[in-house]
């Protein structure tokens, strides 16, 4: 592997954590043993993943507990890798282990409800990996698909969700990666269509032609909108067995206009209060 750019620490410093407690803590170095590497994922392991990361749906099913672990893993792994890319550092390159993920749990409190989950933090192996300082969405996919195959292998093996719908959860995470970062240095449609040449590369297991980006004004304020990430995938969340539980707003089940609706109000909720 190519030598580690200098200016990639900087980079990392310069990486917001986009959704506070829950991104991931980046670090550069050897993996430790105490370390999961992707790449290494038992069943044993990813069944007791599952059941930590599903703790708050304890009514859910493998499918579900499967579906929360790639969506929250590949978001943990896309969030910093996109703010990378967009920074001028795309990877490029890297070796099975590459990158390794170390457990935590978040305490949150939300809308008067309390909770627990698992979210995961960072170590890149500096001599496993190269970078581009061009942009390489390719090659840059390409390295997102080794990096997440072992585990879909192994999570559909466990649960019996299909290999196709754990890739479109991984696509998910990418676009929403390559938004927020985009929006957190002023550049969300630069980030758009970066994220767009990799979901539409019919060549990759990212491609999905219903992950997508719509920007949604409101009719009663034009000069107030959004971009809003279309999914391509579904988190389950609506066979949690919870009372109120039903399609997420932006999931691919829902119609076009429930979407657009449901979005508006988080606009009017977030940007006119």
């Amino acid at each position: 592997m190519s030598e580690i750019p200098p200016a990639l620490h900087d980079l990392i410093a310069d990486l917001a954590p986009l959704e506070g407690a829950f991104s991931p803590v980046l670090s550069m170095g050897r993996c430790s043993a105490a370390n999961l590497s992707l790449s290494d994922i038992t069943d044993d392991c990813a069944r007791r993943l599952m059941a930590d990361v599903a703790l708050s749906e304890p009514d859910g099913d493998a499918k579900l507990a499967a579906a929360y672990l790639i969506a929250t893993v590949s978001w943990n792994v896309c969030e910093p890798l996109a703010g990378l890319a967009l920074r001028g550092l795309w990877i490029v390159a890297a070796k099975q282990d590459a990158i390794a993920l170390s457990e935590r749990f978040v305490h949150w409190e939300q809308d008067r409800e309390k909770g627990v989950s698992l979210t995961f933090d960072l170590t890149i192996n500096e001599t496993a990996v190269a970078f581009a300082d061009v942009p390489a969405p390719r090659e840059f996919a390409k390295v997102l698909e080794q990096l997440h195959a072992p585990l879909i292998e192994t999570l559909h093996r466990v649960c019996g969700l299909s290999r196709s719908a754990l890739w479109r959860l991984v696509s998910d995470s990418l676009a929403s990666a390559f938004l927020e970062q985009g929006r957190a240095i002023d550049q969300a449609e630069i980030a758009i269509g970066r994220a767009r040449r990799i979901l539409r590369d019919r060549g990759s297991k990212l491609f999905n032609k219903q992950t997508n980006f719509e920007w949604i004004s409101l009719p009663e304020a034009p000069d107030i909108g959004d971009w809003m990430r279309l999914r391509g995938g579904c988190c389950r969340y609506y066979t949690s067995g919870r009372s109120d539980a039903e399609y997420c707003t932006t999931c691919v089940l829902r119609s076009a206009d429930s979407r657009r609706d449901r979005y508006r109000d988080h606009l009017r909720q977030t940007k006119l209060s």
